[in-house]
């Protein structure tokens, strides 16, 4: 925080023996040095209520208003700060205070807008204010949280600079003030950014004392990952508070182009400081589309392809030069950006390499003492790690060849080869998806060969010869069926996984059952012999919980029975759509007709994939199906009677098709419904409740009603035969159907929680009303050096940026 308005309190004090005040005046006067004086006292309380009378005494004096508002900013954020730790720390109360401090530099910077200090001091409390209440709600991962959304605001700023840079393009000088509102805003919403940056800083450095408090031998394998995920990410995060300071100076400069390029270069840094704490494999992710973005912009490096070179070409007639591209597209600017994304590719590289090699190593055998029993040989590695590290080794090779491919296209685009450029592009996307895949789950498997398959199936059709050569469509079919004939084996492993982990848990329900049976047998016999009528309560309430296990462990027992059912129908059905995919292979070798055994492996992997739906699944596939059919029965409808004949039998089986999809989900969602209801309630449960259950249950029954009526026109339709019937009645049901069903989605995904922003501006709107109460005499004390400890934590850690802040000048 800068320096606060009391350090420069001679000036104010000096005015104060001139003439040409009045008695009142003089009055606010004094008690603004009493303030003061306490201040610097650490007095809080007396601080705050000469300051705060100071600041009601004033009158039309806007010099005093101002001093007094910020002086009480400085004087709520420094109790705040002694509040926050300590025996007598208070929490709540610090939140307040901490509110009560924005809000009085919100009133400073009113009385003068164009203060630098106030603005920076109204920046630092709101990052504040949010720790603050971080803390209060003491939420996991909210470092994490933070991050994320310091990134999201940092990628805000550059579209928005970026815009204005395009803005100020295309006024062409004509308009030396364009632009000019956008950046200053930027610059000043940049100084908020680099607040929070700095809270986020000493959020990980908390935790980095936290855990360096521990003795080394003391600490878990986790804490010592951690604190190196932390150092490394605090290294990060100071280049991004750099580049975003540079950015802010930047565009208060009105300088757009090097305010977009710093701003890009923060967002960057700060990204590589959220990754710190990511798996590997998330970064790569990341890092994919990242490299989208690349290749996206590289397309765009022709300044025929901007619209901005359009129009401005269309407004200069023909023979005039190009439109110059704007600073990010050009390509040495994506090079760097290229670069950047291969060196975050090269950090994941170096990780998975490192943990491959770990594990490659054989733990040491602690040495023995003479005479000493031998030690135990170790245990055998984890199944599951193992099989995580066979894929690691599966996918570095992948991963290398995209970083080749990253750094042929960074020197082609250096070079300004745009063709070579994305040709490589193109490459390392292949590569980074071929990498990733290895992780993927079953169900990720089997969408990827399906999505794959309707490429395949669209490269197959007539359209495709009218759009690509014959060679790169032979190309691109070939290396469709290729993918997804490879993916086979890997879905049978996965599928022979889970029916392996399920007839596991089967055998221990077995075995639960076999030792609850004879207690429960028991138990009931014990109640049954019982002559008397309290003997026979008694009995019953001692067998119901026998009987309730067994009836739980017999559920338990049918729901394993129906996962094996359901895994072994999916290995028959991959088994069928890899037959069917051989088969369509031989077909292109053997240049005969390949659309049928596509369209067989097409069946078998729609069916294979659906098994994997869930309910809200199954209903968005649903909501999309009907879709298309009323599309269709609409297009049907303004057709004659002759045309549209051949097509109602479809129609028909298509809408029986629906309405058996939503009969199995209206079960579903009743069976779901009666389980929640049998459970207690617990409090902060996810997903829907037993009420909401019951609703979307009934919402989709409505539908079956719609669309039986729909069938209904459409069956009436076709057994016509001297009338024509309008299909337009059977249409307007299909979209009743479809309203209950997308009233059933919303009632099993409800609304998200209200974002941080929501909650922003309800804390705005609080300030308001504050503001309108700062005239009355206000409760608590006050402080004065939240900043100054800032500043102190700065330096200790890193040894710098006090001396730069911003002082206030001397009154």
């Amino acid at each position: 925080m800068t320096r606060p308005m009391h350090l420069a309190v001679a000036g104010l004090v000096a005015a104060a023996g001139c003439g040409g005040w009045t008695g009142e005046h003089r009055n606010a006067r004094d008690k603004y040095n009493e303030g003061v004086a306490a201040l610097a006292k650490a007095d809080y309380d007396a601080a705050e209520k000469a300051l705060l009378d100071a600041r009601s005494q004033a009158g039309v004096d806007p010099e005093l208003q101002f001093r007094a508002a910020y002086d009480l900013g400085v004087a709520c954020a420094g109790h705040a700060d002694k509040l926050r730790t300590g025996k007598d720390a208070d929490l709540t109360r610090a939140y307040e205070l901490a509110t009560q401090s924005e809000s009085w530099f919100l009133d400073a910077s009113r009385k003068r807008p164009g203060d630098a200090d106030t603005a920076a001091n109204l920046a630092v409390m709101k990052a504040r204010v949010k720790r603050i209440r971080d803390e209060l709600a003491g939420g996991a991962g909210k470092l994490e949280a933070r991050l994320d959304r310091l990134i999201g605001e940092q990628r805000g700023v550059l579209e928005e600079a970026r815009g204005a840079w395009l803005e100020i393009k295309r006024a062409g000088g004509r308009d030396p003030l364009a632009g000019q509102s956008t950046l200053v805003h930027l610059a000043d919403t940049e100084r908020g950014i680099v607040a929070e940056a700095g809270v986020v800083g000493d959020l990980a450095a908390d935790e980095i004392d936290a855990i360096a408090k521990k003795p080394e031998d003391k600490r878990s394998q986790e804490e010592k990952g951690r604190i190196v995920q932390l150092k490394n990410l605090d290294l990060y995060l100071m280049e991004g508070r750099t580049r975003i300071t540079e950015a802010r100076r930047k565009l208060q400069e009105l300088s757009a182009e090097d305010g977009v390029a710093r701003s890009e270069a923060a967002l960057v840094a700060l990204k590589r400081a959220r990754e710190q704490l990511l798996d590997p494999i998330t970064v790569m992710r990341l890092v994919a589309q990242d490299e989208l973005a690349v290749l996206q912009d590289t397309a765009q490096s022709d300044p025929g392809a901007l619209a901005l070179g359009a129009r401005a070409k269309a407004e200069a007639g023909p023979g005039s030069a190009p439109a110059a591209l704007p600073g990010w597209l050009e390509p040495a600017v994506i090079a760097a950006r290229q670069g950047n994304t291969r060196e975050r590719l090269e950090e994941v590289r170096a990780r998975l390499a490192a943990a491959t090699e770990a594990a490659s190593q054989p733990p040491a055998a602690p040495p023995s003492a003479p005479g000493a029993v031998s030690t135990p040989a170790p245990p055998p590695p984890d199944p599951k790690q193992q099989k995580l590290i066979e894929r690691v080794q599966a996918a570095l090779p992948a991963v290398g060849q995209a970083s080749v491919a990253m750094d042929r296209a960074r020197r082609a685009l250096a070079d300004k080869q745009i063709k070579d450029a994305l040709e490589q592009e193109g490459a390392a996307l292949d590569a980074l998806a071929r990498a990733i895949e290895q992780f993927s789950d079953l169900k990720q498997l089997v969408e990827l060969a399906y999505a794959e398959h309707q490429e395949l199936l669209h490269l197959l059709a007539p359209e495709a010869a009218k759009q690509l050569d014959s060679t790169q469509r032979a190309r691109r079919t070939r290396d469709a069926l290729s993918h997804n004939l490879g993916r086979m084996p890997r879905i049978a492993e996965f599928l022979a996984d889970e029916i392996t982990q399920l007839d596991e848990q089967a055998k221990q329900l077995a075995a639960k059952a076999a030792e609850a049976g004879p207690a429960a047998a028991a138990g009931s016999g014990s109640a049954a012999g019982s002559g008397s009528t309290a003997g026979s309560a008694a009995g019953s309430a001692a067998a119901d919980p026998r009987q309730a296990e067994a009836q739980q462990l017999a559920q338990a027992q049918q729901q394993l029975e129906q996962a094996r059912q359901q895994m072994t129908h999916a290995e028959e059905l991959r088994g069928q759509a890899e037959t069917a995919l051989s088969a369509l292979d031989k077909a292109l070798t053997g240049n005969t007709d390949p659309m049928p055994p596509a369209k067989e492996a097409d069946a078998r992997l729609t069916e294979l994939r659906k098994l994997f739906f869930s309910v809200i699944e199954h209903l968005q596939e649903l909501i999309r199906e009907q879709g298309e059919t009323r599309d269709q029965t609409a297009a049907a409808s303004g057709e004659d009677d002759v045309n549209r004949a051949p097509k109602l039998p479809g129609l028909i089986g298509r809408q029986d098709g629906h309405a058996e999809t939503a009969r199995a989900i209206t079960e579903a969602l009743a069976h779901q419904a009666d389980a929640a209801a049998k459970q207690p309630a617990q409090p902060g449960a996810q997903g829907p409740n037993p009420k909401s259950l019951a609703a979307a249950a009934d919402e989709v029954r409505q539908a079956q009603g719609d669309m039986a009526g729909a069938r209904g026109t459409l069956v009436k339709a076709r057994d016509a035969k001297t009338t024509t019937e309008s299909l337009m009645p059977g249409v307007k049901s299909q979209g009743k159907a479809i309203e209950h069903l997308e009233n059933a989605l919303k009632l099993l995904q409800p609304p998200q929680q209200q974002k941080q922003n929501d909650k922003d501006q309800q804390q705005q709107q609080q300030q308001q009303q504050q503001q309108k109460k700062q005239d009355q005499p206000q409760q608590g004390g006050a402080g004065q050096r939240a900043r100054d400890q800032d500043a102190q934590r700065q330096r200790d850690r890193h040894n710098r940026d006090a001396q730069n802040d911003p002082v206030e000048k001397d009154w």
